[in-house]
This record gives structure tokens, sequence and C-alpha cells, in this order.
């Protein structure tokens, strides 16, 4: 009798602990999905997401796309979250979304704070037809960057009723006197690999394909995140040559990771104007740290800037 008791009392206390473990590993990978962050394409806008989300973020001036994060002064500026998602709604299906603005010098001083720019709407909420398109519009005084010529604007969108939010950290350069901003009228979207995003501008393309190379030769102790671009169209051999090309990698906090190894490329196609094949090798980490998230990022860009290709993909 005593013997079938502690068995019983060992067995019951062994599935309390699993029960308990099950919780634990359960409530973890929960929240591995709830909170998740990366970089948006053209605007190197890094973005965490705690909650909100939406199905794509625009940066626009005068209707038209931002392709990178130069920026003018005493003008309005439109950061739109496309069929934003995440907030709580009453019964009348009204929601309180909220956003924080804040405008910091590079060595982190505070330059202006507004803590809702809808705050007309704090009271009355959106209505669900309002609530396709959230836009935040700001412009950046020339009085309030008399001393700055780069800044961070750091945007919160919260929900007023709950716990949810969305960060934003967009670092801009403000253009000198003189200079273009670099826009376009339209963007497309290229076909792409889960965890992975190609958009270009003045250019198309069929589709783009991602890889982990760990073959190069070149300097054979680093991984390289391989891109594909294939049929690219609107510009030539030389005009890829003559683009300019830059990369980025960040960890897995969007923390900038300097990487001194080149970028290796190889270009296919016709001397005129024609399909084009546009293989990238991206160093992005040592072939021995392994387990670790990374972000890529790829920008080319035409000589005269008003072709862009950017891309922005996730690696291990």
């Amino acid at each position: 009798m005593f013997l079938h008791n502690q068995l019983y009392y060992n067995f019951t206390k062994m599935v309390k602990q699993l029960f308990i473990l099950f919780v634990a590993v359960f409530f973890v990978k929960n929240n591995s999905f709830a909170q998740s962050n990366g970089i948006l394409p053209l605007s190197g806008i890094r973005y965490f997401k705690e909650g909100i989300w939406a199905k794509s973020i625009d940066v626009k001036i005068d209707g038209a796309w931002l392709l990178g994060n130069r920026l003018p002064l005493n003008k309005e500026i439109e950061i739109s979250l496309q069929q934003p998602s995440g907030f709580i709604a009453d019964i009348n299906k009204t929601v309180f979304a909220a956003a924080e603005f804040i405008l910091e010098s590079a060595k982190g001083e505070l330059i202006l704070k507004n803590p809702n720019v809808f705050l007309l709407n704090e009271t009355k909420g959106f209505a669900a037809k309002d609530f396709k398109t959230l836009s935040i519009k700001f412009g950046i005084n020339e009085e309030l960057m008399k001393y700055n010529s780069n800044c961070l604007i750091r945007i919160r969108v919260y929900d007023l009723k709950g716990k949810n939010q969305l960060r934003l950290e967009f670092p801009v350069n403000i253009i000198r006197y003189g200079e273009a901003v670099q826009l376009s009228k339209s963007v497309n979207l290229v076909k792409s690999p889960s965890g992975s995003t190609c958009l270009i501008a003045g250019l198309t393309a069929k589709n783009m394909l991602v890889s982990v190379d760990t073959t190069i030769k070149v300097s054979p102790n680093m991984a390289y995140t391989s891109l594909d671009i294939f049929k690219i169209l609107g510009t030539s051999l030389g005009g890829i040559f003559q683009g300019k090309e830059n990369f980025w990698v960040y960890d897995n906090g969007l923390n900038e990771i300097k990487i001194s190894d080149i970028l290796l490329k190889q270009v296919g196609g016709a001397l005129e104007d024609n399909d084009i094949d546009y293989t990238l090798k991206i160093p992005y980490r040592l072939k021995k740290v392994a387990g670790k998230s990374y972000t890529v990022r790829f920008r080319w860009q035409s000589a005269d800037k008003s072709q862009v290709i950017d891309v922005v993909a996730s690696a291990q």
C-alpha cells in the first residue's frame, strides 16, 4: 500500500512538473512570435513589432515614394501603415490608436516630442471604415535642424485600450540646399522567398532567390547571403556597373555589424538594354558562428539615383 501511494505521489509530481514545463515552453514560443523586428527596404527604417503590425509601411512625399533616408526641410512627410492590425476595437468596432513622435539629434538629444499625433481622435477613436490606412504626417522645421545635418525619428504607434505597440526608428540625413529629393511615382515588389523583400524603382524584375553560400574561396572563413535577381529590365550591363552598391548586416537586435569583407557580384546579360541577371554574394558572419539570426540589406542605385534595387533578407 505504501509503495502504491509513493508511486502515485511520484507520478503526480512528475505530471505537474511536465505541465509547468509545457506551459513555460508554450509561453516562450508564443512570446517569440509576439515580438519581432526588421528593416524596411528603401527608407532603412528599423521596426519593432510588439503586437501591432501592418500589411505595408510606406514613406511618401507629395504622394511619391521616398527612395532613401535623405529628407528635405519644411516639407510634409507621410509614413502610412496600410491595413494596420493588433488594436482592440470596442462594440462599435471603433479603434483607439495613438502615435508618439520624437525627433532626436545624432547624439541622442531631444529636439521635438509629440506624445500623440492623433490627439484629435483620442476620445472619439477611428471608425472601422476610416482605419484602412493610418497616416502619420510631420515636417522637419529648418530652425530645428539649424545645428544638425542628421537626426533620428522615433515613432511609437500604440493602442490606447491595450498594451500593443509598434516602434519605428528612422535614421535620416537632411538634404543639402539645391539637392533633389530621391522620389519615385511607383515602386515594384519583386517575387521573393519568405523572409525576404525586394523593392525596385525605375526597373522591373521577374523574381529573386535567396540562399546561404559557404563555398566562397575569396574569404573561406565567411558565410555569404546569396541574392539572385533575375530578368531585370530597364537598365543595361553598363548601367549596373556604373551604379553604386552598399550592404549592411544587423544582429537580432538590429544593431549594425561592421563587415570588413567585400561584396562579390556577377552580372549577366547583353551589352545593350536587355534582361539582366544580377547575383550578389554578401558576407555576413563567420562560418563557425551558427545558430544566430541576422538581417542583411543590399542596395543598388543608378548613377543618376533614379533607379533603385533594395533588398532585405533574414539569414542564419
